[in-house]
Parts: C-alpha cells; sequence; structure tokens
C-alpha cells in the first residue's frame, strides 16, 4: 500500500474529501485530475518516528 497512487476525478474527491485525506495519511499518493491539470496530496507526519508500515514493509529481524 506504500507509495500506491490513488487517482481520483475532482468531482469525486470534492465529494469524498475525508476519504482522500485519510487514504493520504495511510500513505497512498491521491492524484487528482483537474481540466488545468494535476493535483497530488500527500502526508508528512509531523513525529520523527518510523510510520509501522514502513518497519512492516522491511520484513526480517530489526536492529534496534
Amino acid at each position: 500500500m506504500l507509495n500506491e497512487v490513488q487517482e481520483w476525478k475532482r468531482s469525486d474527491a470534492e465529494k469524498q474529501f475525508t476519504d482522500l485525506l485519510e487514504g493520504a495519511k495511510e500513505g497512498r499518493i491521491q492524484r487528482i485530475a483537474d481540466v488545468d491539470g494535476t493535483f497530488e496530496v500527500k502526508f508528512t507526519a509531523k513525529s520523527d518516528r518510523e510510520r509501522i508500515g514502513d518497519v512492516l514493509a522491511r520484513g526480517g529481524p530489526s536492529d534496534t
């Protein structure tokens, strides 16, 4: 799921804005097509801690 892109039409993104934000928070880039171009929404956490999804994606034992 990490680094996946979810495509939206602008009208759908406006109607489902909460879903769009949650998808970004879960690690998926949200790409919104507009007649003049494309928007991309990406969530950046304020914490320096590593996201659990990134840890699990590596697999294997942890060195820490």
